[in-house]
């Protein structure tokens, strides 16, 4: 078989950590000398960011945001992925407080009933009256990327806390 792509659900999950490493170097090299194109499904953002050349934010499904990795993980577009971003731990060195991760406020609506409108606008910071009532379309932020929010200008120009 001489497969064009190679979609790898959680391929790393609940494996130590050099064993990920193994894997996740079989991945490239395979990608590379097959010249592969692998869906690489992950919740390690660390992972992400290490194999992927595009990445695909979704919330409850849907694509929220869509690029370049390192546009997306540099500049998040859509809030959630800010927050996302935001929740990953970090080692800190200070005697008090030894790891710092924000968490997302708000609980996750069920996929099975989402409200209406922007399915995250119960927990963004963002969230107007029109996000209530309107899913968002995508729209381009740059020829590379997309994102499906009302309002992503803010999102990029800084204007909110993750």
């Amino acid at each position: 078989m001489q497969p064009d792509v190679l979609i790898c659900d959680e391929p790393v999950a609940s494996l130590d950590v050099s064993i990920q490493a193994q894997i996740i170097n079989l991945f490239l090299e395979l990608t590379k000398g097959l010249e592969l194109t692998c869906v690489f499904i992950s919740h390690d953002l660390s992972v992400v960011q290490h194999v992927s050349d595009r990445v695909a934010v979704m919330y409850l499904g849907r694509i929220v945001e869509l690029g370049p990795v390192a546009q997306v993980f540099g500049t998040p577009a859509h809030p959630y992925t800010a927050a996302l971003f935001g929740s990953v731990p970090k080692l800190v060195l200070d005697a008090e407080e030894l790891v710092h991760f924000d968490t997302i406020d708000g609980e996750v609506p069920s996929p099975l009933s989402p409200p209406q409108g922007c399915y995250y606008h119960p927990r963004c910071p963002l969230a107007t009256a029109e996000c209530r009532a309107k899913q968002p379309e995508t729209r381009g932020v740059s020829d590379l990327r997309s994102v499906a929010c009302h309002h992503f200008e803010d999102q990029l120009a800084g204007e909110v806390d993750a």
